[in-house]
């Protein structure tokens, strides 16, 4: 991360710098653009930090992502519309502002340009940070520097999956080469290793070697695999609520999300979203109060979780998590006899 630092040097003041983090899913891209976010932002006049631009972008429009935009940066509720910085007024003030601006999971060159806007209206000073798995879209967008997240090397792999996976510094022994078998099957991948590891904690050696050795002798990708027993090894209601949170409140406020479930399910929703959040599932993203947390979860783990109840056969789920899913279903009436309408999501 200090290199990342480094990169930025928050101490420039010569226009608007743009870094570009790529690498390829798993790796920790989003990790790195947050805890540099959390950093450096007390240095910029206004700030905002942009989740899954590429799913957002798809369900509401990169307009709607423009307006969330310019509302954080000019603390402003009632943007309806990105013609409103049009006006000398508003260019004025914008242009006034030093800004800090993270747009995570970009996935093509146009939703930059359109999300961004005119990166002359920003002030002297402002930095503009990319997450992406696709180099070339840098390239494109004509970024300052770029960085790649790569794999963690077996050293710091090791130390994150015994920190996960003990809670403590101090292992016994004979988990030693378990450990390493473990890494090496999680291909050394943060995120691969988070949900490993937290599958594994408080298990006995043996529980270990033989959860490794049903891994190992499975065809499917890591993460698919781990997700699945995770996943089966949830109780209904811890289910439905990691389905809920997938398909529909990624990234609400937290405190939103506790009182639309409660009133649904009519039970106190903290205990569950604990349970998610220690299996690594979903994870709290802290905001400057504590009204202001929101709750979110990678796409990759919110896809493979929505498929677990069928992978080909949409119609079974309880939950359908694309919009070619939707088609499929409706236009061949494959919804099965047990299935909620209400828990279709569009």
């Amino acid at each position: 991360m200090l290199e990342v630092r480094k990169l930025l040097d928050v101490g420039r003041d010569d226009g608007v710098y743009r870094l570009g983090i790529h690498g390829i899913d798993g790796v920790g891209k989003s990790t790195l653009a947050r805890e540099v976010y959390n950093k450096i932002s007390d240095h910029f006049d206004a700030s905002c930090f942009i989740e899954n631009v590429r799913e957002k972008s798809k369900k509401h429009g990169l307009r709607h992502l423009q307006n969330i935009i310019l509302s954080k940066i000019l603390g402003e509720k009632d943007i309806t519309s990105a013609q409103q910085v049009s006006s000398k007024v508003q260019r004025h003030r914008l242009q006034q502002k030093k800004v800090l601006m993270v747009l995570d999971d970009v996935d093509k060159p146009e939703k930059l340009q359109e999300v961004t806007g005119k990166l002359a209206w920003f002030g002297p000073g402002s930095k503009v940070i990319i997450t992406t798995q696709d180099k070339q879209l840098l390239t494109s967008y004509d970024v300052n520097r770029t960085y790649e997240v790569k794999k963690l090397n077996t050293d710091d792999a090791l130390q994150l999956l015994k920190w996960k996976a003990f809670k403590m510094h101090y292992f016994d022994p004979r988990y030693e080469k378990l450990l390493n078998r473990a890494v090496t099957y999680a291909s050394s991948l943060p995120l691969t290793l988070e949900i490993l590891a937290s599958n594994l904690f408080g298990k006995s050696v043996k529980e270990w070697k033989s959860t490794l050795e049903e891994f190992e002798r499975s065809p499917k990708r890591p993460i698919k695999m781990i997700l699945k027993v995770i996943f089966d090894s949830l109780k209904e209601k811890e289910k439905n609520v990691l389905l809920d949170i997938a398909c529909c409140f990624k990234g609400y406020e937290l405190t939103e999300v506790q009182n639309i479930l409660h009133a649904h399910y009519g039970h106190c929703m903290k205990y569950y979203i604990d349970v998610l959040v220690d299996k690594s599932l979903v994870y709290i993203s802290h905001g400057t109060e504590p009204c202001n947390d929101t709750i979110t979860m990678h796409d990759m783990i919110a896809e493979e979780i929505v498929q677990q109840e069928s992978m080909t056969k949409p119609g079974e789920r309880r939950r359908l998590w694309s919009l070619e899913d939707v088609r499929e279903v409706l236009g061949y009436n494959t919804v099965s006899e047990t299935h909620e309408w209400f828990d279709l999501v569009f």
